[in-house]
């Protein structure tokens, strides 16, 4: 988009929409391949790579137009456009100075003495600037780029953003993430009218300057502290109000925004601990009425003991149509929660640390199913959780998440597992770990057909797998986890004929047992492929 290759066909049409266009019509050419990867909170993330023949094939085609100069580089070609700098050295080489390059990435520490005005300026024909580590200022000659569109600080050092970066007209995009020690944005931030991302992920102590609501192609807004002259944006994707108060987020109109996406509710410890439910925390919650179009709402250590009305009726259905993923993380004090499972299209729930919850809201008689969209369910430490209601509804009596893929359950009774396992005949994942008690798989898990991955963990009680394991052809992958007592394998392991991957880790007998070639165990599991006991992997025969 900074370089000017993302071109819409007609006046309306989002740059960012067009770009995805041009990514899935690359990625059906085969010039991209899709690579599953976890994120830092363990969730699966799609993400895409080049295949080695197609990056051969596009370096031969660019020739010298893109160099990487490492310690190694010492010349730099003429007609260079692209110049990414991964040096051990702090300096920046001279011949930069001057070279009509449009593309600049500095990712190494470099002493502020080295990024002059004059070195700065001299770089006029820049549309993409990424400088990392800034030690303590950037030169006021940022201004004279008057070509930029995209210019990345993050991890820098410096206390304020220069107001020449105000000047920077075509700017399109700014990344401010992880700059810690910022503490205001330029005070002319509204002339950037062509500002459509701005990045400031943890930087907790920044305060706003006011106008944000004049940059009406501003499309997100990563971190967005409620505070004194905010909640003025007017068109933000992402929307994230950490610490804030009542009467700050009712400024913020969410309920205006049809093109908020993502909404996080974070009070972090950074702000006043708040130890007793205050009034002040369930008004913000209250206040924050987003527009139907949101699809994503996180909440993060939520102090109260209830939620807002406004969550709790059974219109939530009308309230959040659109909602497709729920995070609910570290509120300690909450004892019921809203009705989730009337929402119609929502495809993920996390629930995390919600140690006080006994139940999620009754859900009303009718011949609707919980969850008609759930594809992943992830209820962690909720010990207390009692059910899905105030009265416990049978599975055979109200059908309930028919397209249930992804299910992990950790630290909740053993009731409760069983249950939820029981009303999911469509898992193809399932992870359970930590179930006080549990001492044995439970007899439902027998009748999914349909999974693929299956991983056990934390069991102190657990001392066998059930004979109908073999029962699950459609296995691919088993983790065994700490379950110390675990002592053998049962010989209907050999009936997983689809099972390509076996990890067991910290369960010492069953480790002896399966050691390969000499374990009594070992001919039940020599027909899978990759074998890994104890972090040493193994091929079967």
């Amino acid at each position: 988009m900074a370089q000017g290759y993302i071109q819409p066909s007609h006046e309306n049409e989002c740059l960012e929409d067009v770009g995805d266009e041009y990514f899935k019509d690359l990625l059906t050419r085969s010039l991209f391949q899709e690579v599953e990867q976890r994120d830092m909170f363990g969730d699966a993330m799609l993400c895409y790579k080049m295949h080695d023949l197609i990056h051969d094939l596009a370096q031969s085609v660019v020739k010298s137009d893109i160099i990487v100069l490492t310690d190694d580089v010492q010349t730099i070609p003429k007609r260079v456009h692209h110049v990414s700098l991964i040096r051990a050295t702090n300096e920046v080489p001279k011949d930069l100075m001057d070279t009509p390059i449009r593309t600049l990435f500095m990712e190494c520490f470099c002493d502020d003495h080295y990024i002059t005005d004059r070195f700065i300026s001299s770089l006029e024909c820049l549309r993409v600037l990424k400088i990392s580590f800034i030690q303590h200022k950037l030169p006021t000659s940022i201004a004279k780029l008057s070509d930029l569109r995209y210019l990345d600080l993050s991890h820098g050092s410096f206390e304020n953003l220069p107001s020449a970066v105000t000047r920077l007209k075509h700017l399109q995009i700014l990344k401010l993430n992880c700059c810690f020690k910022l503490k205001e944005l330029p005070i002319n931030m509204k002339k950037l009218i062509n500002l459509r991302h701005l990045e400031i992920d943890e930087c907790y102590g920044l305060t706003y300057p006011p106008g944000l609501g004049e940059l009406t192609k501003l499309q997100t807004v990563t971190l967005f502290a409620v505070g004194s002259h905010s909640g003025e944006c007017r068109a933000t994707r992402n929307y994230w109000a950490s610490n804030a108060r009542g009467s700050e987020v009712r400024v913020a109109n969410l309920g205006a925004k049809q093109y908020l996406e993502i909404l996080t509710l974070n009070w972090r410890p950074g702000g006043e601990v708040q130890i007793k439910e205050s009034e002040e925390t369930l008004l913000v919650m209250e206040s924050l009425r987003p527009h139907p179009n949101l699809k994503e709402l996180f909440i993060e250590s939520y102090a109260g003991v209830r939620f807002p009305n406004s969550m709790m009726n059974d219109g939530l259905n009308l309230l959040c149509p659109n909602l497709v993923k729920i995070r609910i993380w570290h509120c300690y004090r909450c004892k019921v929660l809203p009705p989730f499972g009337q929402l119609p299209s929502l495809k993920h729930l996390e629930l995390c640390n919600l140690e006080a919850v006994e139940y999620m809201k009754d859900y009303p008689l009718s011949a609707k199913p919980l969850f008609p969209s759930l594809k992943t369910l992830h209820i962690l430490d909720m010990p207390n959780l009692k059910g899905w209601g105030m009265r416990e509804v049978a599975a055979e009596q109200t059908p309930s998440y028919p397209y249930l893929e992804d299910l992990s359950l950790m630290n909740i009774s053993t009731e409760r597992c069983s249950h939820l396992i029981a009303v999911s005949s469509s898992l193809k994942s399932l992870c359970v770990s930590r179930i006080k008690d549990l001492i044995s798989l439970p007899e439902d898990l027998q009748h999914i057909s349909t999974l693929q991955t299956l991983e056990i963990g934390d069991f102190s009680c657990m001392a066998t797998l059930p004979d109908w394991i073999g029962l699950l052809t459609s296995l691919t992958k088993l983790t065994i986890i700490d379950c110390p007592k675990l002592a053998s394998l049962p010989e209907e392991m050999r009936s997983l004929c689809n099972l390509q991957t076996l990890k067991i880790n910290y369960c010492p007998y069953l480790s002896q047992r399966c050691q390969k070639e000499m374990g009594e165990d070992w001919p039940k599991i020599s027909h899978i492929p990759q074998i890994l006991i104890d972090k040493e992997w193994w091929d079967g025969l």
